[in-house]
């Protein structure tokens, strides 16, 4: 077992990774509505070896909420002050079904000019891995790579369209 993964096998022979010491994790999509650019970060990935531009996201801590992880990871990792109330609750997605049991709290924040940005506070394994912060037009995310921000943008996009949407948890 490691520090917040453990492998898994069913007795039918399923294996699976199971998320240990943590609550999950949460994942915030960061609209500027002034720019009408998306604030990614983008960091080197040991499972896939090379970088990818992913949305602010993090481990949900040992007594924190979802939404409390979700203002300290947009803030770790692109400087943006917001808090819980600028958060829209987008619910809940699992990180791969057939692979683990990791459930992802999803959030979307809207910034304008107002909004303090003020220096990363990057530290630890994003230091290591080149952490940085970039702004894309919406053309531009249709392009990624990683799953779960496609699943953000398009819940984000439905939000929009339909304000009374209520996602699962």
């Amino acid at each position: 077992m490691g520090k917040f993964l453990e492998l898994v096998t069913t007795d039918e022979g399923w294996e699976y990774v199971k998320r240990v010491n943590s609550n999950g994790a949460a994942i915030v999509l960061v609209y500027h509505t002034d720019r009408e650019e998306y604030l990614m970060v983008e960091q080197y990935r040991p499972p896939i070896g090379c970088r990818v531009l992913e949305m602010p996201a993090g481990l949900i801590d040992q007594g924190e909420s979802p939404s409390e992880t979700a203002v300290r990871e947009v803030y770790e990792e692109t400087g943006v002050r917001i808090t819980q109330d600028d958060l829209i609750d987008l619910g809940v997605v699992y990180s791969g079904v057939g692979m683990t049991n990791e459930e992802v709290n999803i959030f979307a924040v809207e910034i304008n000019t107002d909004t303090l940005i003020e220096e990363p506070a990057i530290e630890g394994t994003e230091i290591a891995h080149g952490l940085v912060t970039k702004w894309l037009k919406e053309e531009e995310l249709y392009l990624l790579k990683a799953a779960k921000a496609l699943s953000v943008f398009m819940r984000y996009k439905i939000k929009k369209q339909n304000p009374d949407m209520v996602f699962p948890d």
